[in-house]
């Protein structure tokens, strides 16, 4: 009977302390701004996006500048998935650079260039956009990859890396056939 009661004790202090971690963990998420409710949607017009070059100089993107489309690479150096999906969007840029332009965009500047340089990213990089910039682009996780419009407009949003069916989602999108991810460690 002393068992009994031991487990079910053991049991409700069990639930109490889960319902108290999972309502610190809301608070903090909410604190951080990371509960997001929606992706970008295709469709949305979005604001030229403002960053800072390798140099620390501010640039800005303007989507009408060009006539072809542009294709965000959103990422973090130390993001493991974009380290591992890193074969399928050099593969991309290497098939479609004639008809799209590409930037890469890294939440963080921390081990960047290092980055850069071990991935041979040939392409601009753009660092630290501004918080108003990542609401309106509803930046986050990475990687993110998004198109958009010569109008400024979304075209296409894909949060993650390039697997699954999210992998032929963007083969389809963009004609070509992807290597797949890196293996993980």
């Amino acid at each position: 009977m002393k068992r009994y009661k031991l487990v079910i004790v053991m049991l409700i202090g069990s639930v109490a302390i889960n319902v108290v971690l999972a309502h610190r963990l809301s608070q903090f998420n909410s604190l951080l701004g990371t509960a997001r409710v929606e992706s970008l949607k295709s469709g949305v017009t979005v604001p030229p996006l403002h960053a800072l070059d390798m140099e620390g100089q501010a640039r800005t993107v303007n989507y009408d500048e060009v006539s072809q489309p542009t294709v965000l690479y959103i990422l973090t150096p130390s993001c493991s998935w974009c380290m591992r999906n890193m074969d399928n969007f050099t593969q991309l840029v290497a098939q479609k650079k004639k008809e799209y332009r590409f930037i890469a965009v890294s939440l963080s500047k921390e081990d960047l260039a290092e980055y850069i340089r071990t991935n041979k990213l040939m392409i601009p990089v753009y660092l630290s956009p501004s918080s108003d910039i990542q609401r309106a682009y509803k930046l986050g996780g990475t990687p993110q990859t998004i198109v958009v419009s010569s109008e400024g407009r979304v075209l296409k949003n894909w949060e993650g890396a390039y697997v699954g069916e999210q992998k032929a989602q963007i083969e389809a999108f963009f004609h070509v056939t992807l290597p797949g991810v890196r293996p993980g460690s």
